[in-house]
């Protein structure tokens, strides 16, 4: 089986080798060996998922059910033993992190300047740069990191960072983590539902 995560999407795909091990072990029953495959893939697709949103969870601040919600799983047919995960998700606001205002040396907090982390394994980092960050609320109630652009009040810049399909499909952190599991899992899950069609 191959993997492969490119613009928000995860591909699990399967090889002719891979479906005549099915067979010979299917022997008699090697007519099943097309349904053994989309059920151990979608099995397969649907753990990666979990797996996927876990990792995520444990490398960035953010909340497991961001990462579970952005993903979505096209599963695989007899006819087609392909199993898509598709992540979609506009560019996080750095709000949806982790935020807080700084402190003056009296613990005071400093409304103008705040820090945030992206990462779990980080520290909180200033965000005055050039610019002092605030929070903003909009008439329509949103709140919002945002620093001004230019030396004038307006115009009003919201504070983004990484977007979910960025974060899970990173390779040093998270998918790049979890894909070795992915292809272990797959040949498990292919002894399971092997087993369950020898069994009938």
């Amino acid at each position: 089986m191959k993997t492969s995560s490119t613009d928000g999407l995860i591909r699990f795909e399967f090889d002719e080798d891979l479906l005549k091990v099915i067979e010979d072990a299917l022997g008699d029953l090697r007519s099943e060996s097309r349904k053994v495959l989309k059920n151990a893939v979608n099995a397969t697709a649907k753990q990666a998922k979990a797996d996927l949103a876990k990792k995520a969870q444990e490398t960035y601040v953010v909340k497991k059910t961001r990462f579970t919600k952005a993903m979505k799983t096209k599963n695989a047919t007899v006819s087609r033993p392909e199993a898509v995960i598709n992540i979609t998700s506009a560019q996080l606001e750095l709000k949806d992190f982790r935020v807080s205002p700084a402190t003056y040396s009296t613990g005071e907090n400093r409304p103008d300047v705040y820090k945030a982390k992206v990462l779990l394994s980080s520290s909180m980092k200033g965000l005055q740069a050039h610019t002092k960050a605030f929070l903003v609320k909009f008439s329509n109630g949103h709140v919002s990191v945002a620093q001004r652009r230019g030396k004038r009040r307006f115009p009003i810049k919201k504070l983004l960072s990484n977007s979910i399909p960025t974060m899970i499909g990173n390779q040093e952190r998270v998918f790049g983590i979890v894909e070795p599991d992915i292809y272990d899992n797959l040949m498990d899950n292919i002894v399971i539902q092997i087993g369950k069609v020898l069994k009938k």
